[in-house]
């Protein structure tokens, strides 16, 4: 049904939003080749922000100690919630730059602010940052969505 819909006689330009399930992201081009393929912006910053939380675990300084002090982990926690809200805080302005040039200057600072998280930005970089123009609004604005980026909102 969804194939007889997006196939269509009315020549307008259809756009489908799927999350990065790379099984639907590989079978979008070949069985509906006009359609621009928008990936759920929501789904990848949920993803980036779960890689986040979990690279960025700030763990106490007691090597040794079976004992861990509770003022110290309640630090500790609260030094990695402020990172992420940090760092997510800042991808949401990667992510939202209208215009190629505001992404490239969100992007270094992105970059400046993760920069003692290395892991975590080559798994930005190397997974993420490859489909920036199927989920950014610098590349996504370029076609007609009428505001759908999300599968969220379907």
């Amino acid at each position: 049904m969804l194939v007889g819909l997006l196939n269509s006689k009315l020549n307008l330009r259809k756009v489908i939003v799927t999350d990065r399930d790379t099984a639907l992201m590989n079978v979008v081009a070949p069985v509906l080749p006009k359609t621009k393929h928008v990936l759920c912006y929501f789904h990848i910053e949920k993803n980036v922000k779960a890689k986040c939380i979990t690279n960025f675990r700030i763990k106490a300084n007691q090597p040794n100690a079976k004992v861990v002090d509770k003022e110290v982990k309640e630090a500790n926690d609260e030094k990695h919630c402020d990172i992420v809200k940090k760092i997510v805080t800042i991808w949401r302005e990667v992510v939202e730059s209208p215009m190629e040039d505001a992404f490239e200057n969100a992007w270094l600072k992105f970059k400046e602010v993760c920069e003692p998280f290395l892991m975590f930005l080559k798994y930005v970089e190397l997974t993420v940052l490859l489909v920036k123009e199927q989920f950014m609004r610098a590349w996504t604005d370029k076609i007609l969505h009428l505001g759908c980026r999300s599968t969220n909102i379907v």
